[in-house]
């Protein structure tokens, strides 16, 4: 909705108070106040401008653009870091090429409501009061006594480009300085502060770093108006007949409501809605009295009572908290009028579903047990009516929520449960005895069967009375019930065979090995002794005790070997002690002595006593190894420096290649380069394979941390030969395309955010020229794909495999319509680290923040195009191993709908329901395991209970 406005907000007339320096200094002693550590110590005199113009009856003019501040000293990038710094004359001259510093930052007009007045020092104050004359005065007094002008100095550049001033003493300036007229600012370190504001909240200038004054200025995309101090303006703020709003931190609110209940438009301006009426916007209703902001909270117009929410928008169709009496009231969803004494449906964030409540003659919900136009009905403890199910009450609850009379003393089943009647028509809860049977009804009165009870007592499947001495089977697993009907824990010996039950759980323990260390049949449970068992794909032998047997054994005369810590027979491989056994019987296999042998496609060696040796060994004259866990000898690969074979795994090395071995002989190699897997490497006169910079027969070359020599590459400004990997001298401060991609080293080493010929580029610490990507960190500006230079572009872009959309350089954060089509950009206020990026072929619920919602439309869920990003709509998704389906304006359907002619029912979420019940407030109804179709006219067994359908699909128990 756009609304025009001629709203002019509140104008104050201040009287013109002018006085002179010499006034001010006759009239006032010196007033005290902190001094920068430079201040405390005395400057040469002959540096010191101590003069100062005084000008009165002025206006600064605010300008909607970002300042542009013409930089002192005028500079050009290309400057080596042994630049000479500039003296005294090239300072003056520079001062007086940056008169525009002067007329940007105090560009004044005459203004009869506002007249400033400048300051000994030059700082334009505004003009007060009569009531404040004093004060206003003193405080210029005090600000003319204390800044000084500093001349006599000059700015230079250091080596990464950043400026400093030195003044006639030698010494860099930190803090705020006044410096030939010009208000700029030091850090700690000297660098001069350009394009971002300081630690006390002034911003400074991006090109010439002076003092921004009465200006709006923009900051990491936020906006702020800086007061003729460089302040920060909070609050309300006219600015040339326009009203402005401020936060508490200075950013200017924009496209939403202030804390002063108005409304400011997406450039920031107010908006005038009248008063005393209704107004529509995006799509919510608000009201603005009788001064022209938002009432909230709740209200009587024209003699209806309304609410409004907290920011401002007009409660419709939901229950809200009365901060007055810290009751909910519900108001009507088309009026918005407080209803009483009726039937309402509202959303419930409990059960994620809509459901009818009551309220009574003041608009609040009832509870518990009602008559209601003569009919017997219930309400939760927060308001529900039950349907179709007992109340707190104990009594049953139609689907059409009446009460039902299900008689006295009897066993009742419903929806394949048991429950139990007492003498006064309630279900009973919890131990009872009836006819002479010990059975047990959970909270909700349903009777536990062929299960444990809250007691951990088990109940028969059938009689649902207690059972003894017996085994039981509960969803796969066994028990065996004790004397007091509870599960028997440990090991357990009964009719003369020991079993194991767990000790939490009481589950008996089956095919595999107890907390005891002992191993239980597979079948039966009942202890294994002397024989080899299978669990999963392993084999291990117990013994006499049941327990699994380890190291070498001999095994109805076969030797054997199980490993030394888990048991697990070594089957087709060697032992921890150096023998090889058999792949199909495990037994020992005789590899003869003092020899090489090949298993399993890999080479091995065996010394006098049958074992395989390990590690660097020297066999014939020839030095080689073997891997140190598995024996295995290294062909054609590297070890590390644990003497461990370095295998690739998904995604790194298993460990830093330090040695390499030939890949027939498995010598050693030495004192050459040689080349793996099309990589090449050096190995030195000891084996060792050479990293870093290195000089080999005369010739510069590198190699990584992983010993892959540079070649056809970039290192450190210097680039290396695609042939020889020979290192070369790259010429400075000039673009250079190597193979794809662009390079650009300054004289001075600087990188990151450099400008070259008055355009922006981004170099990375290796010299790479960053194209068609942001920062590493995803934040603006965007680098041409091409020539990499900073571009400000409106449009789709893609940056380090994300892509994002561009307005003038900025990125869209959250929902935006592009062409007729619905994107989404991420927009996470909880992540200070979001990057904006665009959703595609995902289910986003944008407010996923939110844990309390009024309604359940209030947190829509989306789903985006995994090619375009565009929202999908009118069509069925399927998302995340559910159906979903999406409507014209791309929000996921809920609850009932019809598509296509089919009776269909969604979630909460958007989640199609299919093959399970739905009980609200309409009944009991079952949604089709296939098609999600409403069951209609029809009878279905359903997990043991056979029900009937009627044309409405409500679920009638036969």
């Amino acid at each position: 909705m756009k609304v025009h406005s001629n709203f002019t907000g509140p104008k104050s007339k201040k009287r013109l108070i002018a006085f002179s320096c010499a006034t001010a200094l006759a009239s006032f002693t010196l007033i005290a106040r902190p001094a920068f550590a430079e201040e405390t110590k005395a400057d040469n005199a002959s540096n010191l401008d101590t003069t100062a113009a005084t000008s009165t009856n002025v206006e600064t003019t605010a300008d909607l653009v970002e300042t542009k501040v013409v930089e002192t000293p005028a500079t050009t990038e290309n400057v080596a870091s042994t630049e000479s710094t500039t003296n005294v004359s090239e300072q003056a001259t520079t001062s007086v090429a940056s008169s525009e510093v002067a007329s940007e930052t105090a560009s004044t007009t005459a203004s009869e409501s506002q007249a400033p007045a400048e300051s000994a020092t030059g700082q334009t104050r505004e003009a007060v009061t009569t009531d404040r004359a004093a004060n206003e005065t003193a405080s210029a007094t005090e600000t003319s006594n204390k800044e000084t002008n500093v001349t006599g100095g000059q700015y230079y550049r250091d080596e990464y480009g950043y400026w400093h001033y030195k003044d006639a003493s030698g010494k860099d300036l930190t803090g705020p300085q006044t410096i030939d007229g010009v208000k700029v600012y030091f850090r700690d370190s000297g660098v001069q502060v350009k394009g971002e504001f300081t630690w006390d909240g002034h911003y400074y200038d991006k090109d010439s770093g002076a003092l921004v004054t009465n200006k709006f200025v923009e900051n990491y995309g936020r906006t702020y108006y800086l007061d003729e101090n460089g302040n920060k303006t909070i609050g309300s703020k006219e600015v040339n007949g326009a009203w402005y709003y401020f936060d508490q931190y200075g950013e200017q609110v924009k496209g939403r409501f202030a804390s002063d209940d108005r409304y400011y438009d997406e450039n920031g301006k107010q908006v005038d809605f009248g008063t005393n009426r209704y107004f529509e916007l995006n799509g919510k209703w608000y009201y603005a009295g009788n001064d022209g902001a938002i009432l909230k909270g709740p209200q009587t117009i024209d003699g209806v009572k309304v609410y409004f929410n907290q920011g401002g928008v007009q409660v419709k169709g939901y229950f809200v908290r009365n901060d007055t009496n810290n009751k909910e009231h519900y108001y009507d969803e088309d009026s918005g009028a407080l209803v009483t004494n009726n039937y309402v449906i509202a959303y419930d964030n409990y059960t994620h579903q809509n459901e009818r409540y009551y309220v009574d003659e003041q608009g609040i919900r009832v509870k518990g047990a009602k008559t209601i136009n003569g009919k017997q009905v219930y309400f939760t403890y927060d308001g529900r009516q039950v349907f179709d199910n007992f109340g707190d009450d104990g009594y049953f609850y139609d689907q059409d929520g009446n009460r039902v009379d299900l008689g006295t003393n009897r066993y009742v089943q419903i929806k394949g449960n048991w429950y139990y009647i007492g003498n006064d028509g309630k279900i009973l809860t919890g131990e009872q005895t009836i006819d002479g049977a010990h059975v047990y009804f959970g909270y909700k009165g349903i009777q536990v069967k062929g299960d444990f009870d809250y007691n951990k007592q088990f109940h028969d499947k059938d009689s649902g009375n207690l059972v003894t001495n017996r085994f039981v089977t509960v969803k796969d697993k066994t028990y065996f019930i004790g004397a007091d009907s509870k599960a028997i824990k440990g090991a357990t010996v009964i009719d003369n065979i020991e079993y194991f039950f767990d000790k939490e759980t009481g589950a008996q323990v089956k095919g595999n090995f107890a907390r005891n260390d002992k191993y239980y049949d597979g079948v039966t449970g009942a202890l294994v002794t002397n024989s080899y068992v299978q669990v999963d794909k392993d084999w291990y032998y117990v013994g006499n005790d049941g327990k699994r047997l380890k190291g070498s054994q001999t095994i109805n005369n076969v030797p054997v070997y199980f490993d030394p810590y888990g048991g697990k027979q070594v089957k087709g491989e060697f032992g921890d002690n150096g023998y090889y056994y058999d792949q199909n019987s495990g037994a020992k296999v005789d590899l003869g002595t003092s020899r090489y042998v090949q298993v399993n496609d890999n080479w091995y060696y065996v010394n006098a006593e049958g074992k395989i040796l390990k590690g660097e060994q020297t066999i014939d004259g020839v030095q080689v190894h073997f891997d140190t866990k598995t024996g295995q000898q290294i062909k054609g690969g590297f070890t590390d420096k644990d003497g461990k074979l370095v295998i690739k795994e998904k995604y790194y090395l298993s460990g830093t290649p330090m040695r390499y071995y030939d890949k027939d002989s498995g010598a050693l190699v030495k004192n050459q380069y040689f080349n793996h897997n099309g990589k090449w490497y050096y190995a030195d006169a000891e084996g060792n394979i050479l990293k870093g910079s290195q000089t080999i027969d005369g010739v510069h070359v590198y190699f990584d941390y992983n010993g892959v020599q540079a070649k056809d590459t970039v290192l450190d400004g210097y680039y290396y030969d695609k042939d020889t990997g020979a290192r070369k001298e790259l010429p400075r401060d000039q673009f250079i395309k190597i193979g794809d991609d662009l390079y650009y080293f300054s004289s001075n080493g600087r990188t990151g955010s450099i400008s070259v010929n008055g355009k922006d580029y981004y170099v990375e610490q290796n010299g790479k020229v960053l194209r068609g990507s942001f920062n590493i960190y995803q934040n603006p500006p965007y680098y041409d794909d091409e020539t990499g230079e900073a571009v400000e572009k409106t449009g789709f872009v893609k940056s380090r495999g994300s892509w994002f959309y561009l307005e003038n350089g900025k990125k869209v954060a959250g929902f935006k319509k592009i062409d007729g089509k619905l994107y989404y950009f991420s927009a996470n206020p909880m992540n200070k680290y979001e990057t904006n990026e665009q959703v595609r072929g995902k289910l986003v619920g944008p407010k996923f923040y939110i844990s309390f919602l009024s309604r359940a439309e209030d947190n829509p869920t989306y789903y985006f195009d995994a090619e375009t990003g565009a929202a999908v709509t009118n069509q069925f998704v399927y998302a995340d191993g559910h159906w979903y389906y999406f409507g014209n304006d791309g929000k996921a359907l809920l609850f009932d709908q019809v598509i296509n002619g089919q009776h269909l029912y969604f979630d909460y979420q958007g989640k199609q329901i299919k093959g399970n019940f739905v009980t609200d407030y309409k009944g009991t109804r079952y949604y089709d395991e296939n098609s999600g179709e409403l069951v209609t006219n029809q009878t279905r067994t359903i997990n043991g209970v056979t029900y009937h359908f009627d044309e409405n699909g409500r679920a009638n128990q036969l």
